[in-house]
């Protein structure tokens, strides 16, 4: 697919000009201190049962492991009351613009009945907002980031109000779940300004050299993997502050349970994403995320209106892809034994390594230019119909002339081989990959 020139002109000039500084580094052994672990009723209506930090630690679902944060889900017991026992984090600070990157060796896997995410939700949804980096359902392998808000905001040209919201899904089959374990992980950056909205992928020993260091600069990494870029359509500061960071993996529920019997390969294997989710412990053992690294930068040294020490509220409405809401699964039955599931261990810390050159956005290696762009891939977007039904938007962007004559768009060459960054994640997990989170605060 192609740019038009407005797209990439409005991109391009939305992108961050200067370095930034680290602002809170959540990296290592401090990274469980600066979450809260949400112990409420999902919001999307899961078959989840969210614990607190103690019931998670005597259950060994979380450990920190040479600077590796992993925390996981329980692949031991038959699910019973609120469903499927996981860890909900949700950040104590609260951002306003800023640069946040992820460095993550594993995520939970393309597994059916799951649904996990990495995202950001202010209070009083979805007034102040809803940011979703990395999220999907089931057997998918490209990720899907998607914008919520009130009423008066059209992104990437969909209306962002409310569930459905406007998303831009990948092209890019590495970039989420099982595809994106197996090439050792990678790296998802996502910069707020009162411009825009952009989020870059980057796979392990594929990206620029300042990614990972004090003073990314995102100005020299090319196209977003996403770009939502406000203006006259949406007033990025009325609609998107005070966000806090969330890392959840949920089940079921108003998205990956609405479209279940709808995929090929989790049709098959049972009546009800419920069902399957119950009665099957086995499949999640890869459900389970694996952080090396997680920062978020500023500008200045201060992101605007930080706090800290904020609580989510349990009150607040949820976001869901779906318009309509499947069945609520009961959650007056309290789970009949204590989880026994174990965090698994994590990999060796990875080894990066610097690129020949720059790296695309989707992770694909680029050539530098005097522009520092070059073999440019637009990512379809993809929503969710009211009918639960997931539906494509083929939008196929005019290329302009002129704009061709800066950037060279062209199709990728053959995918480099992956980089061996470590050991295989989850060694010790004996079973095949299910991963499963929900999201919205």
């Amino acid at each position: 697919m192609h740019f038009s020139s407005l797209l990439l002109a409005g991109g391009f000039a939305q992108l961050g000009l200067a370095a930034y500084s680290v602002t809170d580094d959540y990296s290592g052994d401090k990274f469980f201190d600066m979450f809260s672990f949400n112990t409420f009723d999902d919001p999307t209506h899961g078959y989840v049962n969210y614990v607190d930090k103690a019931t998670a630690e005597s259950a060994d679902m979380f450990n920190v492991s040479n600077g590796v944060a992993t925390f996981g889900v329980d692949h031991t017991n038959v699910a019973s009351g609120r469903g499927r026992t996981s860890i909900r984090l949700t950040s104590t600070a609260s951002y306003t613009h800023g640069l946040v990157i992820v460095d993550l060796a594993h995520m939970p896997g393309s597994v059916c009945g799951s649904w996990p995410a990495f995202w950001m939700t202010g209070p009083n949804w979805p007034n102040s907002g809803e940011i979703d980096i990395i999220e999907g359902v089931n057997s998918e392998s490209r990720n899907q980031m998607t914008m919520h808000t009130s009423s008066g905001c059209t992104l990437a040209n969909s209306d962002c109000q409310g569930n459905l919201g406007c998303n831009i899904k990948t092209d890019l089959t590495n970039t989420y779940g099982t595809n994106f374990n197996s090439m050792n992980g990678g790296v998802y950056a996502t910069e707020w300004t009162s411009g825009s909205i952009n989020i870059w992928f980057f796979g392990h020993g594929r990206f620029p050299p300042d990614v990972l260091g004090p003073n990314p600069n995102p100005s020299s990494w090319g196209t977003p993997t996403a770009s939502f870029v406000g203006g006259s359509g949406c007033d990025i500061d009325q609609h998107f502050k005070d966000n806090q960071i969330v890392f959840d993996t949920t089940f079921c529920g108003d998205w990956a349970g609405e479209v279940f019997s709808q995929d090929g390969t989790c049709s098959s294997l049972a009546g009800s994403c419920q069902d399957y989710v119950q009665n099957h412990p086995e499949a999640f053992a890869e459900s389970y995320w694996a952080v090396n690294s997680l920062r978020v930068y500023s500008d200045d040294g201060t992101p605007a209106a930080q706090q800290k020490n904020v609580q989510p509220s349990e009150s607040t409405p949820v976001a869901a892809p779906v318009a309509e809401v499947a069945s609520s699964p009961s959650d007056s039955e309290a789970p009949s034994s204590t989880p026994q599931a174990q965090a698994p261990s994590p990999p060796e810390t990875p080894t990066q390594l610097a690129p020949p050159t720059h790296t695309h956005a989707h992770g694909e290696v680029y050539e530098s230019s005097e522009t520092g762009v070059a073999n440019l891939t637009i990512a379809p977007r993809e929503a969710t119909a009211h009918n639960g039904k997931r539906q494509l938007i083929s939008e196929s962007l005019a290329e302009d002339a002129d704009v061709a004559s800066t950037v060279e768009i062209r199709e990728s060459l053959a995918e480099p081989e992956p980089v061996k960054s470590g050991r295989r994640v989850a060694r010790h997990l004996h079973r095949h990959s299910h991963g499963a989170r929900h999201h919205r605060s």
